[in-house]
Formats: C-alpha cells, sequence, structure tokens
C-alpha cells in the first residue's frame, strides 16, 4: 500500500480511533474518513503525509488538536471539527 495515493472510506460506519499507521502511506494525496463513527484524537503521524492535498474528517467523535503538519492541507475541513491546531 506504500504507493496508494488515495484512501477514500467516507460514509462507511468505521468506528475506533484513526489508526497511526496511515501516516506511513507517505504518497497519498487525498485522505477521506468523513461521515464516520471515529473517535479519539488525530495521530500526530498524519503528518508525514507531506503530499497530502485533501483531506476530509468531519462528522467524526474526534477530540483533542489537529496536528500543525496538516494546517497546509489545501482542501480540507478542518475548521468544520472544531479542534485547535497543535
Amino acid at each position: 500500500l506504500t504507493n496508494l495515493e488515495t484512501l477514500d472510506l467516507g460514509g462507511n460506519r468505521l468506528n475506533g480511533e484513526i489508526p497511526p499507521e496511515l501516516g506511513n502511506l507517505t504518497n497519498l494525496t487525498s485522505l477521506r474518513l468523513f461521515y464516520n463513527q471515529l473517535s479519539g484524537e488525530i495521530p500526530a503521524e498524519l503528518g508525514n503525509l507531506t503530499n497530502l492535498e485533501e483531506l476530509w474528517l468531519y462528522g467524526n467523535e474526534l477530540s483533542g488538536c489537529v496536528p500543525d503538519a496538516l494546517r497546509d492541507v489545501e482542501e480540507n475541513d478542518i475548521g468544520e471539527l472544531g479542534l485547535p491546531f497543535c
């Protein structure tokens, strides 16, 4: 999966936490996890996704803060999460 560029799991009723291992998919340009039942904090490891251009997390039960490294993702719904950057 190291060459994976798009991961779209939006609207699949996934629960639990976002796996920090997603941060190993360094070729990802799009990560869509919106409208699931994910909880917990956004893993700092997602900051390793330096090629990320699109990030959609809205519609989950996330807490904590958004890793600063995700601040510059061009297309995102981070503002709708109501979480500060850390």
